[in-house]
């Protein structure tokens, strides 16, 4: 068997794995997985610092005013999100070949997808600024690109670090507007470049198949939030390891169950995703799938 069975052997594959599959992380701001503790399902709360305004001094030596500083609360929840496969002694002696390739990559790729869903899931469920856009006319996706660039600017946010998150089926949609420029051909293998459609009005676009098909996002980094941590080494595992990359950490235990006759391999990690400020967040939606 060439599959290193050890905890340890999630390094050499999960790695590479996970640079492949993150795509929605890489987009937006992250909260460390120092800030969270406890039991599952614990929450943090970011401080979202509130505009100020600034003042006039009338005349020299006049007394000046002093305002607040004001923040809101928002609140990041953790699930425990995990693919656990129990390995009896006879897949492990007749039919396992490859250990690493045959049953971690498959539980490594299925909890980076759980952890990026979380993401997904906030950014679907933002309500349509704008809907029945027709998507076979690219100078009406042109407008909507164009009305969330101006929607953004007017709520004072950042011109650096916007992204547009589009379904699959948005893609030809965005293609077919003279001015877009097209970057998703690079041939790197970082899963961010890879998933990059291209750059139009200041914004990038990434692809996403967690996406709704028809729904387009665009977003400051800032708009959502994704917190992450791998789970502390249980002391009852026979073997255990932590493994990180692009700020998704993740755990995978070997345990064997003896009333099974059976190896189990647990990959699991701690993840949550929030939508931080909705004035830095603008979605539109293509008409029937157009």
């Amino acid at each position: 068997m060439s599959g290193v069975i050890t905890a340890k052997g999630i390094s050499s594959l999960a790695i590479p794995l996970l640079a492949r599959r993150l795509v929605l992380p890489m987009t937006v701001a992250r909260v460390p997985g120092g800030e969270f503790s406890g039991d599952n399902g614990d929450t943090i709360t970011i401080r979202v610092p509130q505009p100020g305004a600034a003042s006039v001094q009338n005349t020299p030596s006049a007394e000046i005013s002093y305002d607040d500083v004001n923040e809101v609360g928002v609140d990041v929840s953790l699930s425990h999100i995990y693919h656990a496969k129990r390995v009896s002694d006879e897949e492990l002696t007749l039919d396992i070949v490859d250990f690493a390739s045959q049953i971690t990559a498959v539980q490594v790729d299925a909890v980076a997808r759980g952890a990026e869903n979380t993401l997904a899931t906030e950014i679907n469920n933002v309500a349509a600024d704008t809907t029945n856009v027709d998507g076979s006319s690219a100078q009406a996706v042109r407008d909507a690109i164009l009305q969330a660039a101006e929607a953004l600017s007017d709520n004072d946010v950042p011109e650096d670090d916007r992204y547009f998150a589009i379904g699959t089926g948005v893609r030809t949609a965005i293609l077919n507007i003279p001015e877009f420029v097209r970057v998703d051909a690079s041939g790197d293998d970082a899963s961010l470049r890879q998933a990059i459609v291209g750059q139009l009005f200041g914004f990038t676009f990434v692809v996403s198949p967690a996406l709704d098909k028809f729904g387009a996002t665009a977003y400051h980094r800032t708009g959502f939030a994704m917190a992450n941590r791998a789970p502390v080494a249980p002391r009852g595992a026979n073997d255990s390891a932590s493994v990180s990359e692009g700020g998704l950490a993740l755990r995978q235990i070997f345990q064997y169950v003896p009333d099974r006759l059976s190896d189990a391999s647990v990959v699991s990690t701690f993840a949550g995703s929030k939508l931080v400020d909705a004035d830095r967040v603008f979605k539109f939606e293509l008409a029937n799938g157009s």
